[in-house]
């Protein structure tokens, strides 16, 4: 997210260092930036008072000076980071967020600073007309769809979309279809719409993609329509009912130094942690703790849980039903709390006869809806599925870090490249997105029992010719899959390089060599330019050696002085010899003639007539690993013919 007119505080002297005009000064006593975990827990400060909640101020009790050098007090709620004497005034709230002893204190009028007719959210946090995230910006407003990647916040829903492989995503909102999304979308057009969406209740619109638009609470005083606000029959306290996307079941953007999910604290993220949904919870010293589904920054263990929204918000054994307190005697058959009437635990019963049975139970994989949140067998995380007696084990897609959370019973293990159980090579399947990358879902003949299933490509890891395409067989000692092996496969003409390329072979004569080395790669650079991956074009037979040493690479013939890099920039000398104007043009970018070109060439070892095994043209599509600067242009590349695959 794109943060604007910042002013820090240098807590090692007084400059004050701003980007732009600001109102807003944020203190950090280690030197870090808004949204970043502190490196340290800080001691009570000099002077013996506490600053509980890291925001730089000392609590107003013990330090009554809001601004004083070097001890900064006067906070007036030091277990929230978004209240201290430095904050502007958030019009949106009721909240003394200044510390200044008045709420919305100068909040008459509302900014509409870049003329995107959005105000500012600081004054204006309904979406209709506010919630301007980026007042500066008019190209950010809640009125812009979101686009991936561009590090913005460009709808103010809370942060950047990241780009994600796999994933047909046409409103890009990380929902979509593949194994890439997050998960599946109801309505792939409208970024609006997704299993992260909010939902407002009473409009028709299922904007958080659970199969039904939210329900107006009876008894809540709910503004926003958020489902949180004021009464018995609210789903929680709502701490900005202004605003739809910040109540207890809303996601905290970190770093915006605003409390969207109303624990009173804005999220800081720490530097070693590894957090794909960006909610502080995952793998590594620095996460507030472990995830159990970080593919949904609603759901971790700091979260409230949020009753009848089918999550488990709080990563506590699933979700909670909504139960309200019923009129008249208790009719309680199973003695669980939840019946008929004014039972104490409400009268959301689904199964009054049976005492494992009640909104508030944990759901275990026995055919029963235990929680009574009619759904029966429900997994807490994407992609799980139950696998007998109380276990959930993930299917194809589904996130995970060890073959233990995959469903090894069906030939599923977790693939740690991209962190998602895949299917294995060989096994049935029914779209490529769910085997390994890679890995195609075809059916070949011979393979699979005749159903389409897993096979890689070509390059890509084998144990047996089954293990690849039709098109592919696997290399014995390589155990690549790659064209060709002992001879198979190549069409007529061409023959199998020991590394398993189909190839012509070029049968040089005595004299011959450097001419024919020359139409070979201008053959190869001609049929195989435009191609993304590596290429056998010819395989050398030489009657005489070809030494390659030093600066004098290819030199021609026992004793000779030729020196292949210099005939092929003579002009004079190629057209002399019938090279045509096309040919000319391709060995000067190839042997990059010009003072300033780079050479596109390369010819790593000395190779002798009868020497031990064979050599080969190839057309590399990127030059990496062979030697050159970083480039990631093609080359041509004469070299041993045993090599399998060309990185």
């Amino acid at each position: 997210m794109k943060l604007r007119s910042l002013c820090f505080v240098l807590a090692t002297s007084s400059v004050l260092a701003c980007a732009g005009e600001s109102k807003t000064v944020y203190v950090f006593s280690d030197g870090g930036v808004p949204g970043m975990m502190p490196t340290a827990a800080p001691s009570t400060p000099a002077g013996g008072c506490a600053d509980l909640d890291l925001d730089g101020y000392q609590d107003k009790l013990c330090n009554a000076n809001a601004m004083g050098v070097p001890l900064r007090g006067g906070d007036c709620d030091d277990r929230n980071n978004l209240v201290n004497p430095g904050r502007q005034e958030n019009c949106a709230n009721q909240f003394d967020d200044d510390c200044d002893g008045v709420v919305n204190d100068g909040c008459m009028m509302c900014r509409d600073l870049d003329g995107d007719g959005f105000q500012d959210r600081a004054c204006n946090a309904d979406r209709r007309a506010g919630a301007d995230c980026d007042d500066s910006d008019r190209a950010i407003n809640p009125g812009v769809g979101e686009r991936c990647g561009n590090f913005k916040d460009d709808d103010c829903r809370g942060g950047d979309i990241p780009c994600l492989e796999q994933c047909m995503d046409p409103d890009l909102d990380g929902y979509g279809t593949g194994s890439g999304c997050y998960g599946a979308d109801c309505n792939p057009n409208d970024a609006s719409v997704s299993p992260a969406g909010v939902e407002l209740c009473g409009d028709t619109i299922d904007q958080d993609c659970n199969g039904s638009d939210l329900a107006c609470r009876q008894n809540c005083q709910d503004m926003d329509r958020d489902g949180f606000g004021v009464g018995s029959g609210c789903l929680g306290p709502d701490c900005n009912d202004a605003d739809p996307e910040t109540n207890a079941g809303a996601r905290d953007v970190p770093g915006d130094m605003i409390d969207q999910d109303c624990n009173g604290r804005d999220l800081m993220l720490g530097m070693n942690c590894a957090d794909r949904d960006g909610d502080g919870y995952g793998v590594g010293n620095d996460c507030l703790g472990e995830d159990c589904d970080d593919a949904d920054a609603r759901v971790n263990p700091g979260r409230a849980e949020v009753c009848g929204n089918r999550k488990d918000d709080d990563c506590r054994d699933g979700d909670r039903g909504c139960s309200g307190m019923g009129q008249g005697a208790c009719t309680d058959v199973d003695g669980d709390g939840f019946g008929m009437g004014g039972c104490p635990r409400g009268d959301m019963d689904c199964d009054d006869n049976n005492q494992m049975v009640f909104p508030d139970a944990r759901e275990v994989c026995n055919g029963t809806d235990d929680n009574c949140n009619g759904e029966t067998d429900e997994c807490p995380r994407r992609g799980q599925l139950c696998n007998g007696l109380d276990v959930c084990v993930a299917g194809p897609g589904a996130p995970c870090r060890a073959d233990a959370e995959c469903n090894l019973d069906a030939n599923v293990a977790c693939n740690l490249e991209v962190g998602e159980c895949r299917i294995l090579d060989g096994f049935a399947c029914e779209d490529n997105a769910f085997c390994n990358p890679g890995a195609e879902c075809v059916v070949v003949d011979g393979c699979g029992d005749g159903q389409r299933s897993c096979f890689q490509n070509k390059g890509g890891p084998c144990d047996e010719s089954c293990d690849c395409t039709s098109v592919w067989v696997c290399h014995e000692s390589a155990l690549v899959c790659v064209e060709c092996f002992s001879d198979g496969n190549c069409n007529a003409g061409d023959s199998c390089t020991t590394g398993g390329y189909c190839a012509e072979s070029l049968d040089l004569a005595f004299g011959d060599t450097r001419d024919g080395v020359m139409h070979g790669i201008i053959d190869c650079w001609s049929r195989f330019g435009d191609t993304a991956e590596p290429q056998a074009c010819a395989i050398l037979a030489l009657p005489n050696p070809i030494l390659v040493g030093g600066l004098e690479r290819g030199q021609l013939g026992p004793g000779s002085e030729d020196e292949i890099s210099l005939f092929a920039c003579n002009t004079d000398e190629l057209t002399s010899a019938g090279y045509s104007d096309g040919d000319v043009a391709i060995l000067t970018e190839v042997f990059g003639c010009g003072a300033f070109d780079l050479e596109n060439f390369y010819w790593p070892d000395p190779i002798r007539a009868g020497s031990t095994g064979e050599s080969c043209i190839y057309y590399a599509p990127n030059k990496s690993g062979f030697g050159f600067p970083q480039d990631t242009r093609a080359a041509i590349i004469v070299d041993r013919c045993d090599l399998s695959l060309l990185r």
